[in-house]
């Protein structure tokens, strides 16, 4: 433990990027010859996605600089019309000091592209530190592109990437997938489980909701299936609300606090098999 927090100091210390105007962000990489590969020079801005991912998810970041990487993340990596976050800006040269990503043309593959594992690595990582509105960019313009027919030119699902013309490249990617389908359950619906125990902590936003105020998953944990319905009668914004109540299966929950609600595991067990519904109630904090 304390050779981590030794390492990530030094890290927050020594690997950290001062831009302009609040911007900053991690060195990711060296290259073969010991140099650092991410800063500003002469030859411009050089970022990349990947460095900021880890540090923002191992809790190396603190919270100032997170909110100084996503300025930077949106200026310097977001492109909407090609699916969002590239892996990394426009480092205009053959460098094969830094191995077969700077082989592709930029904006193929992992030389620029918007690579889709990255980008919901990205989100889950702000979801996990608090930042859901930056999360929910991200995953939401990636799933906005592969429906784009017109521009994606797949059926709908997860690419490998989305290339500089926004079409998507080597569908399915089964690790995107995965990891879209984890962070939508365990950090959107906020439904996960805690040593053995289900906790659901919604991070929600407002037009996630349904025109009946309610946001729905379904799903198994521990063996029994459950359907998971979130209310928002009075269409509150994350952040504003907290939990009211809580029941399952019309019984109400009794372990339930501001945030998060929790069903042990001994309980679950005794269930009967069939679909329990758990209605969770969201009222203004």
């Amino acid at each position: 433990l304390h050779k981590a927090d030794w390492l990530m100091e030094h890290i927050r210390k020594t690997e950290w990027i001062q831009g302009k105007e609040d911007e900053g962000w991690f060195n990711s990489y060296y290259d073969n010859h010991k140099n650092a590969v991410e800063g500003i020079s002469e030859k411009g801005v050089r970022m990349m996605l990947t460095g900021q991912v880890f540090a923002i998810m191992s809790g190396t970041a603190s919270d100032d600089q997170i909110r100084r990487i996503c300025k930077s993340a949106d200026h310097y990596l977001y492109d909407a019309a090609i699916g969002g976050y590239r892996l990394n800006t426009d480092f205009k040269e053959l460098k094969f000091d830094m191995g077969r990503m700077f082989g592709f043309a930029y904006g193929e593959k992992e030389n620029g592209a918007v690579f889709s594992h990255m980008t919901v690595m990205y989100a889950n990582a702000l979801y996990k530190r608090g930042y859901v509105k930056e999360g929910y960019k991200a995953l939401r313009t990636l799933a906005d592109t592969a429906l784009a027919f017109n521009t994606s030119k797949i059926y709908p699902g997860i690419p490998e990437y989305f290339n500089s013309e926004g079409r998507g490249m080597y569908h399915y990617l089964t690790g995107a997938a995965s990891w879209y389908m984890m962070t939508m359950m365990t950090e959107v619906f906020g439904v996960h489980g805690e040593a053995g125990d289900m906790v659901i902590r919604p991070k929600l936003l407002k037009e996630q909701f349904d025109e009946n105020k309610t946001a729905s998953i379904r799903m198994f944990f521990a063996g029994k299936e459950f359907a998971v319905s979130f209310q928002n009668r009075e269409g509150l914004e994350y952040g504003t609300y907290k939990i009211g109540r809580a029941e399952c299966d019309g019984t109400a929950i009794q372990n339930v606090d501001d945030k998060e609600m929790i069903i042990e595991r001994n309980t679950i067990l005794a269930m009967k098999n069939g679909l329990h519904n758990i209605i969770v109630e969201l009222v203004s904090a």
